[in-house]
């Protein structure tokens, strides 16, 4: 199913450089803006002002000019009357983007909502609703907090269509208006998108109730996406392909040294478990335009890697989500076969809606979000001499110093690279990804390399500002398989929403499968296969976490029902996990790197073996928490079991340590 054969793709990657290279300037530390100052933005839409929180302080007139139309367009909220619609899940793209307006107070997070943050949401969906009103034929928005007896909130969209496991096709059903269910229409006379029964798909004739498929081979395929944090992609972009490519490793024969190695534990894997490898794409945009190419190419945005060019994003978002054509998409999106012909569901404007210049606007800005300054403490440490020397114990510094360590950072050589004036100009030496390769620790950094040097930018606004830095991504840009509960894979809508009890709450479990297969334009990515996700800002914008912002913290549902899940130390397995903070969030976030340790504690359906849809078998235990010498371990864990298995064997102590460098980031 679309594995990629590297040795026989790499021609088509287009690698710079070469006998003639020239040598680039000295890198010098990647400007930040101020911790306090990051994100803090007004009411939309948003102005010139408001730029000072988000974009490179040295910006200058001309390149913060640059950036305002896309701002105005972002943040404003649009009408049929310019040309939303009529199917659309948003009003502006500002609505993919309110997280920070639900985040708990006294976390130290962002509270007012930009570009910068991620998409909200303070429960699970409830697809029993939202995939079909039977009173209206259509579906049903996600904007209820209640998700046991209505449908759930989030401003995560769904994307669904028909996949053939055989071969890897994926049908976006065109005909029903997919790949992407717009739930909010701007025109009141449309109904929301369904997701087709599959009764009257034409894919899905005769199931096999063993294999989920039907006679033509294929099975419904949905899944939830959720908008990141636009914070650091115009770095991102800069990396060059060749620092990309020289961190995967798809057969897994690298392996690491770290101290904490029980050689009698992980003897799953050849390497290391950690065989990430690069997606790639074409950018499918027309060739005249700017990043627009036929030509496959390594793919670095998007949740799986699937996106070449950053240009992707603005034209798919304000199309796809928004309703606006343009000229590089001058048609509107499919409409849902409920729509087609209903009476004032019709687009009052002529395509194209939106001018080009917003298009590149909107990039300009993507790319012109720089990142935020870290915590106080972990900037104390990387300015001292020494960021190694002991610290006081139980100090604030001694905690984040040892959650770096942990992390497998080094700090040496992660300080020289973040602090102006720390590295000579012939270097230092080390690790140019500020990874300690002496001893990895957990290896946290196997994925989320903290370090990447940029080179050329192709931005045509503002490339001095990202060009010959040193930039901490703390992303390998590469795709890795993650967790795999088939049950939940196969069945024809995501799982509905769990109540468990724990800790005294009543909560909503958080799934621990991590593999759908809607995959539409996602390159040669398989349904388990995730990009690194960047950790740039991530102690400021906070959660949701997760592809489909599946770990929410919400003010909204903080005391009724907040998210849940099982964790493990090295005093206890699986025990209840509540997410009602920072914290909590951030050891969830971690937790479900892998599926949950085998044994007591096993978060299996309350009552039975089935949830709506979902099937688990006889024992639902050895698929959810499957023994670590089984089979079924082997083929559904993640490639980050080696590095979770170190991390369940911390104290709590060193785990929370891990949880205080996060914050500071």
């Amino acid at each position: 199913m679309h594995q990629l054969d590297l040795e026989a793709k790499q021609a088509t990657i287009k690698v710079p450089g070469g006998p003639n290279k020239q040598a680039l300037p000295p890198l010098r530390p990647v400007q930040r803006i101020p911790r306090a100052q990051f994100g803090v933005v007004g009411p939309f839409p948003l102005t010139a002002n408001d730029l000072d929180a988000l974009i490179f302080p040295d910006a200058n007139a001309e390149e913060r000019r640059a950036l305002l139309e896309g701002l105005t367009f972002f943040s404003t909220p649009h009408t049929a009357a310019e040309g939303a619609g009529p199917d659309a899940n948003q009003p502006f793209c500002f609505g993919c983007h309110r997280n920070s307006d639900e985040v708990p107070p006294g976390a130290g997070l962002v509270t007012t909502s930009s570009s910068a943050s991620r998409a909200g949401r303070s429960s699970p969906t409830n697809f029993a609703f939202t995939s079909l009103d039977p009173t209206t034929g259509g579906g049903r928005a996600p904007d209820n907090d209640d998700a046991i007896t209505n449908t759930g909130r989030t401003a995560a969209f769904t994307i669904f269509g028909d996949f053939k496991p055989s071969d890897g096709t994926f049908n976006g059903l065109a005909k029903f208006g997919g790949f992407v269910q717009h739930v909010r229409p701007t025109l009141a006379a449309c109904l929301p998108d369904r997701i087709p029964p599959i009764a009257i798909d034409p894919n899905l004739g005769g199931i096999d109730p063993m294999t989920r498929l039907s006679a033509t081979g294929f099975r419904r395929a949905v899944g939830e996406r959720a908008a990141p944090p636009y914070v650091g992609r115009g770095l991102m972009e800069a990396v060059p392909v060749e620092d990309i490519l020289a961190l995967e490793d798809p057969q897994d024969r690298q392996g690491h040294t770290s101290s904490l190695d029980n050689p009698a534990a992980f003897l799953e894997c050849p390497g290391d478990c950690i065989s990430g490898r690069h997606n790639e794409n074409p950018a499918t945009l027309p060739s005249g335009f700017i990043g627009g190419s036929s030509e496959v190419r390594l793919g670095r945005f998007g949740l799986r890697a699937a996106g070449p060019t950053l240009m992707q994003f603005p034209v798919g978002g304000m199309q796809g989500e928004v309703g606006f054509t343009s000229a590089i998409r001058p048609t509107e999106i499919n409409q849902a076969d409920i729509n087609m012909g209903r009476p004032g569901c019709v687009d009052p404007v002529s395509d194209p809606d939106a001018p080009v210049s917003t298009l590149f606007s909107l990039r300009s800005l993507m790319r012109l979000t720089t990142v935020p300054e870290f915590g106080d403490t972990l900037l104390s440490l990387l300015q001292s001499p020494d960021p190694t020397a002991s610290q006081p114990p139980g100090s604030a510094a001694a905690k984040v110093q040892r959650g770096a360590i942990l992390f497998g950072v080094d700090l040496v050589a992660f300080a020289n690279r973040m602090i102006p004036g720390r590295i000579r100009a012939t270097g230092d030496g080390l690790d140019p990804h500020a990874i300690n390769q002496a001893n990895r620790w957990v290896n946290c950094v196997g994925c989320h390399s903290p370090i990447h040097r940029t080179g050329e930018s192709p931005a045509d606004v503002g490339a001095r500002l990202l060009r010959n830095v040193w930039a901490p991504i703390f992303s390998d840009l590469l795709i890795h398989k993650m967790t795999v509960i088939d049950a939940e894979r196969i069945a024809s809508t995501p799982r509905l929403p769990l109540l468990i009890t724990r800790g005294g709450f009543d909560t909503l479990d958080i799934p621990r499968s991590g593999a759908d297969d809607a995959l539409p334009s996602q390159g040669v990515a398989n349904g388990d296969e995730w990009r690194t996700p960047p950790l740039m800002g991530l102690g400021r914008i906070g959660p949701p976490f997760f592809h489909d912002a599946r770990v929410y913290l919400s003010t909204r549902t903080l005391d009724s029902f907040p998210a849940g899940t099982v964790m493990t130390d090295s005093t206890v397995t699986n025990a209840p996990l509540v997410v009602r903070t920072l914290d909590d969030a951030l050891r969830a976030a971690i937790e479900l790197h892998d599926l949950p340790a085998p044994g007591p504690g096993c978060p299996v359906p309350p009552g039975g073996n089935s949830v709506g849809d979902v099937d688990y078998g006889s024992n639902p235990q050895d698929v959810i928490c499957p023994p670590f010498d089984s089979e079924t371990s082997r083929s559904n864990r993640s490639e980050a079991r080696e590095v979770i298995r170190r991390y369940r064997a911390l104290s709590p102590d060193d785990q929370q340590a891990l949880i205080e460098f996060l914050k500071e980031l």
